[in-house]
């Protein structure tokens, strides 16, 4: 292999983890806010309360799934290579697992620092996805069925996000209730992520585009 064309894949593999690791850490700080987790981590959130799986097991699980329904609707145009989803969800999991070993000291004593924190939290995942789908290597599986049906619309992909984010929150508050027989890891803070972490993706395109920084990666 060229040593050229070995670097750069040495360099988006590594921006890719890079992301997929901010965007775990982002996920276990909203997690530990205790005031609902962001949408794609909501499914598996809810679950580890009714099973004594984990979260980065349960994410595995759930991305698999993911994976199966790009499959389903991209048929026979399913790029082989996409496949990296799978070992990405593998990491993924394996980073949220480790990122909550690592955060016991967010642990807010009030509603105000519950907010600040799901801010934070909110404000890193956006950037977490950012940097895992700029090396377009591959994508953790929820987001890889995010761009792929950005691809298959009109829509941009932060609305595609929003509106991605809406359906998970949807279905996790509808498990929580059947499962738990009320809210858990489903509340507020869900809802503000799943606004928000959308408009910053938009916010950030909007940025790149103005100043043509995404050149750099074609």
């Amino acid at each position: 292999m060229n040593p050229r064309n070995t670097l750069k894949i040495l360099q988006r593999t590594t921006l890719f983890t890079l992301g997929l690791f901010i965007l775990a850490f982002g996920i276990a700080i909203s997690i530990r806010a205790n005031l609902g987790t962001g949408p794609v981590i909501a499914m598996p959130t809810v679950l580890s309360f009714a099973t004594p799986l984990s979260v980065g097991t349960l994410s595995i699980i759930f991305n698999m799934v993911m994976v199966m329904i790009s499959m389903v609707i991209s048929g026979r145009s399913f790029p082989l290579f996409q496949l990296m989803q799978i070992p990405a969800a593998f990491l993924f999991g394996f980073f949220i697992d480790i990122s909550m070993l690592l955060t016991p000291w967010v642990d807010p004593q009030n509603y105000l620092m519950q907010w600040i924190w799901v801010i934070i939290s909110i404000l890193i995942i956006a950037v977490g996805v950012h940097i895992e789908m700029k090396p377009k290597l591959t994508y953790i599986p929820a987001d890889g069925l995010v761009a792929l049906l950005a691809m298959k619309t009109p829509l941009q992909l932060g609305n595609v996000k929003m509106i991605f984010d809406w359906t998970l929150v949807a279905a996790a508050t509808v498990l929580s209730l059947v499962l738990l027989g009320g809210l858990e890891g489903v509340r507020e803070g869900t809802v503000a992520a799943a606004f928000g972490v959308g408009m910053i993706l938009k916010l950030i395109a909007n940025v790149e585009q103005q100043f043509r920084v995404d050149k750099r990666y074609d």
